[in-house]
């Protein structure tokens, strides 16, 4: 009957033990430091110290350069294929983290034609995508 009194227990700290596990592989693969580069669960295509991610993926799209190290900022660009007027592009840390340097986007319409440019500020940056927006290209701001 002792033996009882003591499975409830050893459960209960067993399960917690395993979800604070979990939450932390969780927070430390957002924070660009589990196994491999988090991108690379992007679409995306190699060049030889380059690389353009494809946010078609709206999860992932959220994230952006939230958990980007200094090599993802020096080396990436983001293409976010159908977007629509309005969308906004916020560098406020969305749980994912803060951004850490500042941003460039630019806004495309269907024909490619550049629409808007602008200066996203790491931490609390924001733009909105104006009328006609199909598409936009995020990297370093210069």
């Amino acid at each position: 009957m002792k033996k009882r009194h003591f499975l409830f227990p050893a459960l209960f700290l067993c399960s917690i033990t395993l979800l604070l596990f979990c939450n932390f592989r969780d927070r430390s693969e957002a924070s660009g430091q589990g196994a491999g580069s988090v991108y690379d669960k992007w679409p995306q295509a190699r060049f030889r110290n380059f690389r353009v991610l494809l946010a078609t993926d709206s999860e992932l799209a959220c994230r952006g350069f939230a958990i980007a190290s200094h090599e993802d900022f020096e080396n990436t660009i983001i293409i976010f294929p159908n977007i629509r007027e309005n969308t906004v592009f916020i560098n406020r840390d969305q749980g994912f983290g803060a951004v850490k340097r500042d941003l460039k986007i630019v806004f495309l319409d269907s024909g490619m034609k550049v629409l808007k440019e602008d200066i996203m500020k790491k931490g609390d940056g924001y733009s909105v995508a104006p009328s006609g927006a199909r598409f936009a290209i995020e990297g370093l701001a210069p």
